[in-house]
């Protein structure tokens, strides 16, 4: 029994000298990832215009020409109406 309390009270008290200790390292670490953020922020406003067609290149979407489970009339067919938000304005209709 002894040791069965020995053994909780190990395990307990540094979780609780953890939790009471005093948080001055918090604002520390939150004045880092601002920093961080401000000079990421400074290298996106020196983008030359070279790089960003560059960027703009790599940055087109690619288009699955090989898929073939939908049929072109389908595929390319207009989208239907939307649905109407309201029973007023699907009455309207």
């Amino acid at each position: 029994m002894k040791f069965n309390l020995a053994l909780v009270a190990l395990l307990i008290a540094p979780l609780a000298l953890t939790a009471c200790s005093k948080q001055e390292k918090a604002p520390a670490a939150e004045q880092g990832a601002a920093s961080a953020a401000v000079t990421t922020e400074t290298a996106s406003e020196t983008v030359t215009a070279e790089q960003q067609a560059a960027i703009d290149a790599l940055d087109q979407p690619v288009l699955d020409e090989k898929n073939t489970d939908v049929p072109a009339e389908k595929a390319n067919a207009p989208a239907d109406a939307a649905t109407p938000a309201t029973e007023g304005e699907a009455a309207a209709h």
